[in-house]
């Protein structure tokens, strides 16, 4: 038994009739990158451009309206007016929030990067003196043993 999709078509649905809105250019890789980000979910390839090519078919074209009054009254229009303010203005406030922690993120790895680089450098400056250092050390051992065995040779003469 096929198990059933984790993100309904209905909410597919909904992010590409948004991003349609927004006429952005709509490609399967947007679409799957914007619910990535909303959901969590890329979603199944083929079932997404099923559903793409689905609501991508040309829109039926509305009759204009003949009226040229508002459709509702002055107080109703401010309210919408007001909620779509308040909605934009939100949404500001979640980009500014977004870019801003992640801008501290990559601030954050650069930093990072810049201190593992540098570490990167010493340790070779380390393992350079290092060696100097094994080497000086086996040429002590040596003279040494020729000044011990120096030593014994004038003790034994």
């Amino acid at each position: 038994m096929a198990r059933p999709p984790l993100l309904p078509d209905a909410a597919i649905l909904a992010v590409i009739d948004e991003l349609r809105d927004q006429h952005v250019v709509l490609t399967g890789t947007r679409l799957r990158d914007e619910l990535a980000r909303r959901h969590g979910l890329r979603g199944g390839v083929t079932r997404l451009y099923r559903l793409l090519h689905q609501a991508t078919q040309p829109r039926p074209v509305r009759a204009p309206a003949t009226r040229l009054e508002p459709a509702g009254d002055g107080a109703e229009l401010q309210a919408q007016l007001a909620a779509a303010l308040e909605r934009a203005r939100l949404a500001e406030h979640r980009e500014e929030h977004h870019q801003t922690r992640w801008a501290g993120e990559i601030h954050a790895l650069r930093e990072q990067v810049r201190t593992h680089l540098d570490a990167s450098h010493r340790l070779k400056i380390l393992e350079g003196e290092l060696q100097d250092r094994s080497r000086e050390l086996a040429s002590a051992f040596y003279r040494i043993s020729d000044l011990e065995n120096e030593i014994d040779r004038l003790r034994g003469s």
